[in-house]
């Protein structure tokens, strides 16, 4: 194994924020003894640890809970013609995201540093694989993320009338960049609109879920609970890995909180901790909130859909309730792609600072202290997203293959660190392990398989686009080696 392949010491090391107030800490070159405290050296600007657990908390929910609960429902329902089968997408999702979060959640206790995936990728198996993960986010992953704006923009038009798609498209462009304009100026404004917004989605989802189990439910709406054989052209593991799609693309961004976990206080317990807290309430809120739209609309109700929230209340108590939740759809978009303007441009940051992209994009704003050139950067990506690409379903279903690959790669890690770093710092010991990381990565391997086999025009561009990057990893490496930043 290379030398730079493997956990660094000061990477599992308590941080200096650790030690006690009075301790003086003292570094040596060569015969001398140097007080960083009196260093004539200008001192760098770096990220501001001011994020506490509640705000690590709200990052995920706010990066989980997005446009996928509002858009994706119907295209599972589309899929699987049966609401047990919708169901069954959403459990198995479910529990295949928390298996996944329990092993991100030792990753993130143990290398507490932004860039998260990124950071734990280089570690366990080299730059190449590292690079390949940013070079696939920074192309098809965060742009696209980003790009929900587009569903912000589509529920816009409940009160907009007309509202054409040039219309549409220049507000969700507006909406992207204001949100980097805000991040721009600091995390502390970011993270106060995730707080409001996660609040504000999660109470507007509760609602709709409370009306609807009180407002005489019709529990025969849940017919037919399973679908007819004959009806399942690609077969019941075929249908189900195309609704896993839509439901993996509603649950993507538990690991949320490790992109910006050197701006999260006493990372060590709160960075894992917000994944798992963060991620469990998000699967209680899916999970009742669909229940909610099949109970009022049908399984066949809610494949119809556009508006699948609003079309919801409108059943439940008329025009208002139905501007109701369009408020609150409007709400959940703008705090997830706030939620991805925070987390996006730290893997960015990573990448820079790690010697694998442009060094201007390690750049810590003076005064801001946050990474300005890089929010600059991913924000006009997601506007060129939203601009030139289409539908939110053709976004999510072009990245999905090869974002599993690193899904599955990166959990995988676990068992690799466990051998070559028994006795590391782990604040938190991945659940269950080593049953739910090899549940993950067993069922991983099947779904993407299935989902290559099953939808193989999207799958194929997003993993094109990965496989693109080797040969631009082997240009940047002879033309400009790698060459960590401080």
């Amino acid at each position: 194994m290379h030398r730079e392949w493997m956990l660094r010491p000061n990477i599992v090391s308590f941080p200096a924020c650790c030690h006690g107030a009075g301790e003086q800490q003292l570094s040596h070159k060569g015969s001398h003894v140097v007080d960083p405290e009196v260093s004539i050296e200008p001192e760098k600007p770096s990220l501001l640890r001011v994020l506490g657990l509640g705000m690590a908390i709200a990052i995920v929910v706010g990066n989980v809970i997005g446009s996928g609960i509002f858009a994706g429902p119907s295209i599972v329902a589309r899929y699987t013609d049966s609401s047990g089968l919708t169901m069954l997408v959403w459990v198995i999702c479910g529990l295949m995201s928390f298996c996944g979060a329990v092993s991100y959640a030792e990753l993130g206790g143990m290398m507490p540093r932004a860039g998260g995936v990124f950071v734990y990728l280089k570690e366990a198996y080299g730059p190449l694989l590292a690079f390949l993960f940013g070079w696939t986010s920074l192309l098809a992953v965060r742009p696209a993320n980003m790009a929900i704006a587009i569903v912000f923009s589509t529920y816009l038009g409940f009160f907009i009338t007309p509202y054409p798609d040039w219309m549409m498209r220049s507000v969700a462009v507006f909406a992207v960049v204001m949100l980097g304009f805000i991040n721009y100026f600091g995390i502390r404004f970011g993270a106060l609109i995730q707080n409001l917004s996660t609040f504000l989605k999660v109470g507007g989802l509760g609602v709709l879920v409370l009306f609807a189990l009180t407002m005489t439910p019709d529990f025969g709406q849940f017919n037919p609970v399973w679908p007819e054989p004959e009806t399942l052209n690609l077969g019941i593991i075929g249908v189900i890995s195309l609704g896993m799609v839509a439901a993996f693309g509603a649950y993507d961004g538990w690991d949320s909180s490790t992109y910006v976990a050197e701006e999260i206080k006493n990372p060590r317990r709160n960075v894992p901790l917000s994944i798992i807290l963060g991620l469990a309430i998000t699967m209680v809120v899916y999970l009742l909130v669909n229940v909610a739209y099949i109970l009022v609309l049908s399984n066949t109700g809610v494949a119809q859909s556009e508006r699948v929230a609003s079309d919801t209340m409108q059943q439940l108590i008329g025009p208002v309730g139905a501007a109701f939740i369009s408020i609150a759809v409007l709400v959940s978009t703008f705090g997830t792609v706030n939620g991805h303007l925070m987390t996006g441009p730290r893997l960015c940051y990573a990448m820079a600072k790690q010697g694998m992209f442009f060094s201007w994009v390690a750049h810590i704003h003076p005064v801001y202290k946050t990474p300005s050139n890089a929010i600059i950067l991913l924000t006009c990506g997601a506007a060129v997203y939203i601009v030139f690409l289409g539908s939110w379903e053709t976004i999510i279903a072009s990245r999905t293959a090869a974002l599993w690959l690193f899904y599955i790669t990166n959990t995988y890690s676990i068992f690799l660190f466990r051998r070559s770093h028994p006795d590391a710092p782990r604040p938190y010991r991945t659940w269950g392990y080593p049953v739910t990381p090899a549940i993950f990565v067993l069922i991983g391997v099947t779904f993407f398989v299935s989902i290559v086999v099953s939808d193989p025009g999207h799958s194929l561009l997003g993993l094109c686009i990965t496989g693109l990057g080797v040969p631009v990893y082997r240009y940047w490496i002879q033309r400009w080696q790698f060459e960590e930043t401080d």
